[in-house]
């Protein structure tokens, strides 16, 4: 290290307190960094490493103390925070948003970025694997993703939060040399939290040792002060097992929070009860008793027998052409409405996300959707024919209002759903908020969205059947017709040509959640 370099990094006397209150996690923390240093930051879990490193990053404010920075300080989390459904090369580029206008990218990276992004993936062993999904790579091949989102960001100083710890000595040692070459090439400096020494004799500089939030000790391993706090490099995490009777008592504990049996049968007797009078007051309110659901049964016994077809002549003579025609209309006009539904949904979901508004936006745009859902789709029905006349725009109308109320609601939930901390990676290489929206969140949350609109779409086309009771197109008006001239065998022809559209979509729903599950890793 040669002193008379400008620092990378400065910290002097940095101080965290989460929350405001409570100990400090970090106290009274003093470090100097220059291009080219390679630093361990020792110590045992909670004492303070990842803390430190954040602080470094700048992801976590300090109450007092300074971090001055000669350029971006990245962090590559230990929980990696990569986006599983894209792919590899596409996660190494988000490294670079922050030289991108705010706006963009949404489809595409510029070329520059595109090239320094395989350059990367190619140094770290990864060029075949650059159009994969990160979700289809293994754990070392993400973290080597992860490392090159950082460097693709071109740091002064690159923080690595245990990476080695779920590495085998080869595999860590690999790691280490990987590291090294793109050190030597980029110039930046390299601190890297660990749990013990281990095996490196020459690969640090510095070792730090981190305790309870403070740096106890600064040294390299030539130092008297060296053998005295490390000896033989016994991981400093090793916590003696507790005792029989420790454990025992522990155990005591968590049994008597447990409720007695005594206690959970008067519980389950209470929700007994309490359903079964529910269940007596609806009969009661509504004039319901044993008698009249023994006739129910016997009538729709009698209608199951009057529906199905005789013989197969009646079969042949049911007006399938009639049915099918009405039903491609039906699947048109759900086609339709769902699809400016979504238009339509997506930027609502955006303003009535915790994510992605405020509450002064988000909370009229959700009492809007509330009184969106209130009015069922038959009165869409209505209210449309009313403007536009009898029917399938006024059936096309009807499904957009109403997938708007239901759509809108699955994608704010989807996106509130999604893991943030990705999103939050990005945002600390220097992403936009809009762009860790595209690009992290989006792309979590674009699987659930798309099984929502598959959803919408399955059950946009059971309401369109419906809506040509009042006039608005579809296989409703036949339906209609034909059980007000009590023909119910056609009318079940056309409810089994509903029913095998919808066992297709079903389907498809199933098979995309295969996929999300593979493209998740999961």
């Amino acid at each position: 290290m040669n002193s008379e370099v400008q620092p990378a990094l400065t910290a002097t006397g940095i101080a965290v307190q989460y929350d405001g209150k409570g100990d400090f996690a970090l106290a009274d923390a003093s470090l100097c960094l220059h291009p080219g240093d390679r630093v361990a930051v020792l110590g045992p879990s909670g004492g303070g490493k990842t803390t430190l490193l954040r602080a470094l990053e700048g992801s976590v404010g300090c109450v007092r103390g300074t971090v001055q920075r000669d350029g971006l300080a990245a962090l590559v989390y230990q929980d990696l925070r990569l986006v599983h459904e894209q792919t590899a090369l596409r996660n190494v580029c988000s490294g670079a948003l922050g030289e991108v206008q705010s706006h963009g990218p949404i489809f595409r990276y510029p070329p520059a970025i595109v090239q320094r992004a395989r350059q990367l993936l190619d140094e770290l062993g990864l060029a075949d694997l650059a159009t994969s999904k990160v979700g289809q790579l293994s754990g070392g091949q993400r973290q080597r993703v992860a490392i090159a989102r950082a460097l693709c960001a071109r740091p002064k100083v690159l923080l690595a939060d245990e990476p080695l710890s779920s590495l085998d000595p080869e595999n860590a040692s690999r790691i280490l040399r990987l590291l090294k070459k793109l050190q030597d090439k980029y110039q930046f400096a390299l601190v890297i939290s660990m749990h013990a020494p281990g095996p490196y004799p020459d690969f640090f500089q510095r070792y730090l040792l981190v305790c309870e939030g403070r740096i106890g000790l600064e040294t390299d391993r030539h130092d008297t002060a060296w053998h005295q706090a490390f000896g033989d490099s016994v991981p400093l995490d090793q916590v003696p097992p507790a005792s029989d009777a420790t454990a025992q008592r522990a155990q005591d504990r968590l049994l008597n929070r447990q409720p007695r049996p005594a206690i959970r049968a008067i519980r389950a007797g209470l929700v007994a009860a309490v359903v079964t009078a529910l269940l007596l007051w609806s009969a009661r309110g509504l004039n319901l008793d044993a008698r009249s659901f023994a006739g129910a049964g016997d009538a729709v016994l009698d209608f199951l027998k009057r529906i199905v077809p005789a013989n197969p002549e009646q079969a042949a003579d049911l007006p399938w052409r009639q049915l099918f025609f009405s039903l491609i209309e039906t699947i048109q006009m759900a086609i339709l409405g769902t699809f400016v539904g979504i238009l339509l949904s997506l930027p609502m979901a955006v303003m009535a996300s915790r994510q992605t508004s405020p509450w002064p936006i988000r909370v009229p745009a959700r009492f809007l959707l509330n009184l969106v859902r209130t009015i069922p789709s038959i009165f869409w029905g209505l209210i449309f024919v009313a403007f536009v006349g009898l029917g399938p725009l006024a059936g096309v109308f009807a499904l957009a209002a109403y997938s708007i109320g239901y759509l809108t609601k699955f994608f704010y939930e989807g996106l509130e759903d999604v893991d943030s901390r990705a999103g939050a990676a990005l945002r600390s290489l220097g992403a936009s908020r809009l762009q860790a929206f595209t690009q992290a969140d989006f792309p979590a949350a674009r699987p659930v969205l798309v099984a929502a609109c598959l959803f919408v779409f399955e059950y946009n086309i059971r309401s369109a059947s419906v809506l040509g009771v009042v006039g608005a197109g579809g296989i409703g008006q036949d339906l209609m017709y034909y059980i007000e001239w009590r023909d119910f065998t056609s009318a079940a022809a056309g409810l089994a040509m509903i029913l095998v559209v919808v066992v297709f979509l079903d389907s498809m729903s199933e098979w995309w959640r295969r996929r999300l599950v593979r493209d998740r890793g999961t």
